[in-house]
């Protein structure tokens, strides 16, 4: 399993707030353009968008953190607070998805409401054009880099693109079928597409909600469980241990790993030099130390200790 270097924290930040600024001119886009045309869709995602921009701020906050490292109080560091972030953020927008979508039912069952469709198409395919730009802009940033916090930001901009594009796309197909059959569809054309918006959107948050709580409850990634209890065995046959335990943990980008070998009663462990030599290569066979990583590999003769 090789790991990828972590970002640096530094450029984290400073992607993390690009983010947030470009996110703030789509959201004011959003939320005037939704006022102004009385499109619940638009001003759905002005709303959504909000939301990001607070979340950002807070993980732009947990960088801030995680960079600063351990002290006294967190002797692990804050790699905690990514998951509990991600949770916070997951629950909101998942409670936003919920709104819109008894709002878009609501607005069905009384008649919908007229919207222009063309200027709603515009101005979703430029709220598209500007989170793709974002998407593919972060996605480079980080090529080969280690960080959570701006994948997500990535993926959250290039899903907010892909709803844009279908929300241009939804409008100006409504705003087609109006000129043929005339202006019937209009009406409903908002309400359904902010319902349609809402189901498509919300599991997203609610999948990002359960990925988290796994961190939060300290399930063991089995991906991670499988690799460390690989490379344990490998080595334990290597070394001639008889038996080898292994615990792992997760929390955000922080792995917490604990390996324990277990010796014959007529082993000869050499200097301290020789078993640190085998946490090398324990570590190396997991993709090296770094930040975030945090490994105790323990060595006995007595099956208890393990």
């Amino acid at each position: 399993m090789t790991a990828k270097p972590p970002i640096d924290p530094a450029l984290e930040q400073r992607l993390l707030r690009r983010s947030i600024l470009a996110a703030c001119v789509i959201a004011a886009l959003n939320v005037t353009a939704g006022l102004v045309l009385r499109s619940q869709a638009i001003l759905f995602d002005g709303l959504y968008t909000i939301i990001d921009i607070v979340m950002t701020f807070a993980a732009l906050a947990v960088s801030g953190l995680i960079a600063r490292g351990e002290d006294r109080r967190f002797q692990f560091g804050y790699w905690h607070l990514e998951p509990l972030l991600s949770a916070i953020n997951g629950a909101l927008l998942a409670l936003s998805c919920a709104y819109a979508l008894l709002n878009g039912a609501r607005g069905l069952l009384s008649g919908g409401g007229e919207v222009p469709a063309l200027p709603a198409a515009a101005v979703a395919l430029v709220d598209a054009l500007i989170a793709l730009a974002m998407a593919r802009y972060l996605a480079r940033a980080i090529r080969g880099r280690a960080s959570d916090l701006l994948r997500a930001d990535a993926r959250a901009w290039a899903i907010g693109g892909a709803f844009g594009l279908g929300l241009a796309l939804a409008f100006a197909g409504a705003g087609g079928a109006d000129a043929v059959w005339g202006g019937m569809l209009s009406r409903y054309a908002d309400s359904l597409i902010l319902v349609l918006l809402a189901v498509t959107l919300a599991p997203i948050p609610v999948h990002q909600l359960v990925c988290a709580l796994r961190d939060i409850l300290v399930i063991a990634p089995a991906d991670l469980d499988a690799s460390v209890a690989r490379v344990a065995a490998e080595v334990a046959a290597r070394h001639g241990f008889v038996a080898h335990r292994s615990y792992v943990q997760k929390a955000g980008r922080g792995q917490f790993i604990e390996i324990g070998l277990l010796a014959p009663p007529d082993y000869r462990p050499g200097t301290l030099a020789d078993l640190d030599r085998i946490r090398a290569e324990i570590a190396e066979g997991l993709g090296g130390l770094g930040p975030g990583r945090w490994l105790t590999v323990d060595f006995t003769a007595d099956e208890r200790w393990i």
